[in-house]
């Protein structure tokens, strides 16, 4: 699945792989041990999610500026090894009696911010590891690489969780990060022409707002970016109440929580396994618009469940393998879309200001999924969450993105 990867490429995949495995044991051991063990409440709970995903907002329009700046292979090491002394302190807070909701809401949020480092600097990378015809390619297989770590990744969680208990679990969790940046540590450093360009630093005021005006002002850009925001605050309202959802109003143990995740990310390897086929029979701009349809139709189906648990788990990972397939394909062309339209020097910008835009506002969903479940209740709450997803699709057909069939050239900067 990985032939023909430059080393440095090579690298990149299996350390995302590590990094993407220890994120789907994080994504269920964290809530896990917020709702069981701290016995949170929903509003707590959005504003744990809120944390993880808020540093988009505050953090990701200097980080794209920095990247373009310094070496990201060093930032990729850096953030990892952080991640992982960061999550071994939650279980030793809990042997000493001191874990608490806030603490949990401080380690996330720091997460979060080398999380904003790290997944910059990968998609910078890529750009400049491969030439420009291969990077739908070379975008498949690193999401081929996160789709087959978050395979296990959940369910491997969830079943720990059950074995060991969440604190174990994240403790497992935080030794993987160091393994990640033990792989990336072979990386080389910067080329003696990526050093001297980035000598010639700008104040990082006018860095940040170039790179900005760059996605707000093109044409294929901007729809790319405004619809990724909209469906993040999906995402933002799912992450805050599906563990809940599904362990509060369906009963379904926390090991079936984990192969619901599971089964989902396996519908992602699937999708990214498909990308290059599907975006070359349908083109890149009719297949950004179909998948983001069809990932945003499924996310009906979980609040419209009413069954036992086993029943509910099965039609619920069913739903989630069809839209995590569908919203792969549409990532792979859309970042390989925005990787094709922006100039290499400005890659870190442009990834950082659309990230800004796209995640940063669908950070909000995490605190908003929270409210919503408190005032309206858990199912009306995701029911509300998928009503949003389904506008995603709009700003991607109103735009000129839906005649696109090939990788676009670059504007002049």
């Amino acid at each position: 699945m990985f032939k023909n990867l430059d080393i440095n490429l090579f690298r990149l995949v299996w350390g995302q792989g590590a990094v993407t495995f220890s994120a789907g044991i994080l994504g269920i051991a964290l809530p896990l041990l917020a709702a069981l063990t701290l016995h949170a409440t929903p509003t707590q709970m959005g504003l744990l999610a809120t944390a993880q995903t808020l540093p988009w907002l505050l953090v990701t329009l200097f980080a794209g500026v920095w990247i373009d700046q310094n070496s990201p292979k060093q930032i990729l090491v850096v953030s990892n090894y952080a991640r992982g002394i960061l999550l071994l302190s939650i279980p030793v807070a809990l042997w000493l009696s001191w874990l608490s909701i806030a603490w949990l809401l401080v380690a996330s949020l720091l997460l979060g911010v080398f999380q904003v480092f790290f997944e910059l600097s990968v998609n910078a990378f890529v750009p400049n590891a491969v030439k420009r015809e291969q990077l739908i390619t070379a975008n498949s297989q690193i999401e081929s690489s996160r789709m087959i770590a978050r395979v296990g990744g959940p369910g491997f969680g969830g079943v720990l969780v059950q074995a060991i208990t969440a604190p174990l679990t994240i403790l497992l969790n935080g030794i993987l990060y160091f393994v990640a940046a033990i792989i990336m540590q072979g990386i080389p450093g910067d080329t003696p022409a990526q050093v001297e360009r980035r000598a010639a630093k700008r104040p990082i005021w006018n860095e940040m707002s170039q790179g900005l005006r760059v996605v707000l002002q093109d044409p294929y850009l901007r729809p790319l970016v405004f619809s990724s925001a909209n469906y993040n605050l999906h995402m933002g309202i799912l992450l805050a109440l599906e563990v809940l959802f599904l362990t509060r109003e369906l009963s379904v143990p926390p090991a079936w929580v984990g192969i619901i995740f599971g089964v989902q990310s396996a519908g992602g390897l699937l999708g990214a396994a498909l990308a290059s086929k599907i975006t070359g029979w349908l083109g890149l701009g009719r297949t950004a618009i179909v998948t983001m349809f069809l990932a945003a139709l499924v996310a009906f189906v979980a609040p419209m469940v009413y069954a036992p648990p086993l029943v509910a788990a099965a039609l619920i990972s069913a739903a989630s393998f069809i839209g995590a397939a569908a919203i792969v394909v549409r990532n792979v062309s859309v970042v390989s879309l925005r990787q094709a339209r922006t100039p290499n020097q400005m890659q870190g910008r442009v990834v950082a200001s659309s990230r800004f835009i796209g995640f940063g506002l669908g950070s909000l969903g995490g605190i908003l999924g929270g409210l919503l479940a408190q005032w309206l209740g858990l199912r009306y709450g995701l029911l509300i969450s998928a009503l949003i997803a389904s506008l995603s699709f709009l700003w991607l057909y109103f735009s000129p993105i839906r005649s696109i069939t090939m990788l676009p050239g670059q504007p002049e900067v």
